[in-house]
């Protein structure tokens, strides 16, 4: 085969791809679209979904149905996902557990992040804190760290075995090589409640869970996982400050889709999500409740879910933590 029928067979294959490319992008969407969320109703992901559908309700001319499908560290989420054809009529919006942690701490967990999935867009973040009650003799992590050298057990609370307040915990434990009790519980409400109860001493948790105790003065933040100071509370240092320089940690949410998708649909849905998330009202929304907004691009999204889940796998299994 000569040079010239090679280039034609080329522009040929070249322009059956974007035509297909087009063909798959005009056609989307065609009905309705699904976003499986793996929480309650009522959540921070829950919520932030339903902003979604209804903006992309408006940008695409389709209805978009939110469906909670709580449990099993989203494996029921992501198997109702997975029943459905990867064409862009349903996605995945979770944390960063769902994303980064689970396939580290489930010891039979049925989806692979990574391979199962393409990324679509980052959508918002909050920075894990460290709590105690108002009245604590603790007022900085070195307390923490010599209360826990003296012998005095420490107690800590987190919303779960393989959450970000249980991670962090078990990053502090190990790079300050000190022994913490780690009490975990259903959810962030019970936790709170002991914390400032006194059951426990101190507890992680992402600043939204505890943001209106804080502000009505029922616990007192000494410490955030955020790369800088948090400007609502400017006088709380940060871990690398307090000499914890890799304990850098937030709590991160995303949207993907089904690996499968057509490009010309993910790079739709990505670009249409990001703009309802920058919508001044909705960012207004989760601002206040204590969450940075920050779509970003599919690719960003991709390096973001490998690099967390090589980092958190380590952790998970450093600290043998694991859920059957």
């Amino acid at each position: 085969m000569d040079r010239r029928t090679l280039l034609g067979a080329g522009f040929c294959v070249g322009g059956l791809m974007l035509t297909e490319g087009a063909a798959a992008q005009a056609a989307f969407p065609s009905r309705a679209l699904r976003i499986f969320v793996p929480f309650a109703a009522g959540g921070p992901t829950d919520i932030m979904a339903r902003n979604v559908a209804q903006k992309l309700t408006d940008a695409l001319g389709q209805p978009v149905v939110v469906e909670n499908r709580p449990g099993g560290g989203a494996q029921i989420a992501v198997a109702a996902l997975k029943q459905t054809p990867p064409d862009g009529h349903a996605f995945f919006i979770g944390d960063f557990g769902a994303l980064a942690v689970n396939a580290s701490l489930y010891k039979n967990h049925s989806y692979d992040p990574i391979k199962d999935f393409k990324p679509l867009t980052m959508l918002m973040s909050a920075p894990i804190m460290l709590l105690v009650r108002p009245d604590s003799p603790i007022k900085s992590m070195r307390d923490i760290v010599s209360m826990a050298k003296s012998g005095r057990p420490v107690t800590m609370a987190s919303t779960g075995v393989g959450t970000g307040g249980h991670l962090a915990l078990e990053m502090l434990k190990y790079m300050a090589g000190i022994d913490i009790v780690h009490v975990p519980y259903k959810g962030g409400v019970p936790a709170l409640v002991d914390l400032m109860g006194g059951q426990v001493d101190a507890m992680f948790a992402v600043l939204p869970t505890a943001l209106p105790q804080a502000q009505a003065g029922k616990v007192r933040f000494i410490a955030t996982g955020a790369a800088k100071r948090v400007a609502a509370f400017p006088d709380v240092q940060t871990t690398a400050e307090a000499g914890f320089p890799d304990l850098i940690m937030e709590g991160w949410f995303a949207a993907v889709i089904l690996a499968g998708t057509p490009d010309p649909v993910v790079r739709r849905l990505s670009a249409e999500i990001g703009r309802a998330m920058r919508d001044p009202v909705v960012t207004k929304r989760f601002v206040d409740f204590g969450f940075s907004v920050e779509p970003g691009t599919p690719e960003q999204l991709g390096a973001l879910m490998k690099s967390e889940g090589e980092r958190w796998g380590a952790v998970v299994r450093r600290s043998g933590a694991t859920v059957d």
